[in-house]
């Protein structure tokens, strides 16, 4: 596995990200309420949401590196 410094050469577009974690999504959908265990439940549905906030990320336009250094003051 590689470190997280080590970047790929080829970047993946931000749409192919979201439809990947909208899949994961889904299955987590599918998982979630028939886990016995409700501690894993509830740890899968904040899961849900964490992936459902990046897939909205990565949706956003990507803004240029200057108009982020400026917004971010």
């Amino acid at each position: 596995m590689q470190s997280r410094e080590a970047r790929p050469s080829t970047m993946l577009h931000p749409l192919f990200v979201a439809g990947v974690l909208e899949g994961f999504e889904g299955t987590l959908d599918e998982v979630i309420g028939r886990v016995e265990n409700p501690e894993l439940n509830a740890q899968l549905d904040a899961l849900r949401g964490q992936v459902a906030a990046l897939r909205i990320c990565a949706k956003e336009p990507v803004r240029p590196e200057a108009d982020r250094t400026s917004s971010e003051r």
